[in-house]
């Protein structure tokens, strides 16, 4: 019963879901019909793919394009992105997982460098450990241990030289930001292909949809951790 109520607010724009818990705190007839008001602009304007194409803009980190620096990237960086359990004994690669994973060994293979697959998550079976052998790559590193990239950024410090060059990042664009500053923090050196978006679907659609929702909540939880990362010294 609680995995479905969780599954249900991936559907709900998380300021909506704020403001519903407002409107059942206050008791002024007034701020109720305020907050039930703002809850369903904030559900119409956050269901429209196009307000999150744009705003998910801010979070790119173009500057740091292969193209504009004459640097050559030393390792490909996976951050994984999760498992999931079927319910039936197994746990497998989330889509984003495999998505990064595959597109790290495209960019291993292009500029002929080794790959590296960070994140042993907060689950009790070790996501790296679960990809590496979904895939079977010949990972020159599996980083086990980190639950965040915070973590991955500080961990990737005892295996690997900062002077050995810069990482090149294998992540959805959304992700860069946050995980640029947690290595920048660490004086890792950070690139990103040019082609980065080249995996992402793109919606400039003006209809409402489950998918816009579900990107604004991601923007908003990449939003949350930038905030405390800054807030506690970890970028």
């Amino acid at each position: 019963m609680k995995d479905i109520i969780l599954h249900s607010f991936a559907f709900i724009p998380m300021p909506t879901v704020w403001l519903i818990f407002l409107y059942f705190f206050v008791k002024s007839n007034y701020w109720k019909k305020f907050f039930l008001y703002l809850g369903f602009i904030f559900l119409l304007i956050t269901s429209l793919p196009i307000v999150s194409t744009y705003v998910e803009k801010f979070f790119y980190g173009d500057y740091y394009r292969i193209s504009n620096h004459h640097k050559k990237p030393a390792y490909v960086l996976i951050p994984t992105a999760g498992i999931w359990y079927d319910g039936y004994e197994k746990w497998h690669p989330t889509y984003e997982s495999i998505i990064r994973t595959q597109y790290g060994k495209k960019l291993s293979e292009q500029f002929s460098i080794p790959l590296i697959l960070a994140g042993g998550g907060n689950t009790k079976i070790n996501e790296a450990s679960l990809i590496s052998k979904f895939f079977n790559y010949d990972f020159y590193l599996i980083e086990v241990e980190s639950r965040n990239t915070f973590e991955m950024a500080k961990n990737l410090k005892k295996f690997i030289k900062i002077s050995d060059g810069p990482l090149l990042l294998a992540t959805k664009p959304l992700h860069h930001k946050r995980t640029i500053l947690a290595l920048k923090k660490q004086n890792f050196d950070v690139l990103i292909p040019d082609t980065y978006l080249k995996n992402k679907k793109i919606s400039y659609s003006v209809i409402p949809s489950t998918r816009g929702i579900i990107s604004f909540n991601e923007i908003i939880y990449e939003s949350l951790g930038i905030a405390w990362y800054y807030f506690t010294g970890k970028i």
